[in-house]
């Protein structure tokens, strides 16, 4: 009984920080909206960070090209957790020009397989979606089956 007691106790612990990791993140640019579409296109959508400590800190860093006739504005970057921060071009990006959006991953408190989406808005048809997964081990949670 006390296992089973000490089991949901660190389960329901992340969920008491003042920052919750499910939380929504959101970051907006300020520059002018624009109603020109365009088109985006990335290196790598996918990253693996493969096997981490928890704790460890990662980047991910995703090339991506304006491939439409107009100049590319990302209006927001939406990430599906507090654990990640996002740092991006702001300024417009000209046609055929590179830009680049890195993505910081914060492995704290984790533990087993991960999966977190960012989703970007910007002045294209439709929002483009990124992804990160990594295997976290947590030595300091063990659990037996």
């Amino acid at each position: 009984m006390n296992k089973f007691l000490f089991v949901i106790f660190i389960f329901t612990l992340p969920a008491c920080s003042p920052q919750s990791r499910n939380q929504k993140k959101t970051i907006t640019t300020t520059s002018a909206q624009s109603t020109e579409i365009t088109e985006i296109t990335f290196n790598e959508e996918i990253h693996d960070f493969g096997e981490l400590i928890s704790g460890e800190i990662v980047v991910a860093a995703f090339v991506f090209n304006n491939k439409g006739e107009h100049n590319l504005i990302i209006k927001d970057v939406i990430s599906d957790c507090g654990c990640i921060q996002i740092n991006f071009v702001k300024e417009p990006i000209s046609p055929g020009e590179t830009g680049l959006i890195e993505v910081e991953f914060d492995s704290s408190g984790m533990f087993g397989k991960q999966f977190k989406s960012i989703e970007i808005k910007a002045n294209c048809k439709e929002p483009k979606h990124l992804a990160i997964f990594a295997k976290i081990i947590n030595e300091q949670l063990e659990i037996k089956y």
